[in-house]
């Protein structure tokens, strides 16, 4: 009787191991000390808050909501707690004339700080 072959894994790759360990180590310690930035999921949130302008705002008793227009002429309707602009802004009050968006700012330094930022009501020619 013969014995089938067998195999020696010594001194050969393993196809299961990760390739690069020690990276991902190193990669798990770095976001831990970095917050995770909030992956843009709307076109909204890829646009600029300069860029945006309020062209009407719907009161209701549901809530109010807003019309955003970008630049190219495109509008969004927008309500508390939809997130819009670059820096993962999100809207926290709909007033009569304008709309506030809180955003997180990272600084230089690395810090955080939250901004509220106003977008205003665009009003008609001649209009005070």
């Amino acid at each position: 009787m013969q014995l089938a072959a067998s195999y020696d894994a010594e001194g050969r790759f393993d196809p299961f191991e990760p390739l690069f360990k020690e990276q991902q180590t190193q990669n798990l310690s770095v976001s831990r000390d970095k917050r995770a930035k909030r992956t843009p999921q709307t076109p909204l949130e890829k646009i600029a808050l300069a860029q945006l302008k309020v062209t009407a705002i719907i009161r209701a008793a549901s809530g109010n909501r807003a019309l955003v227009e970008d630049a190219t002429g495109k509008g969004y309707v927008v309500q508390v707690g939809t997130y819009m602009g670059l820096n993962a802004g999100q809207v926290t009050r709909i007033d009569n004339d304008r709309v506030v968006v809180e955003e997180e700012i990272e600084s230089v330094t690395g810090e955080f700080r939250i901004e509220n930022q106003e977008l205003k009501l665009q009003k008609p020619a001649g209009e005070l």
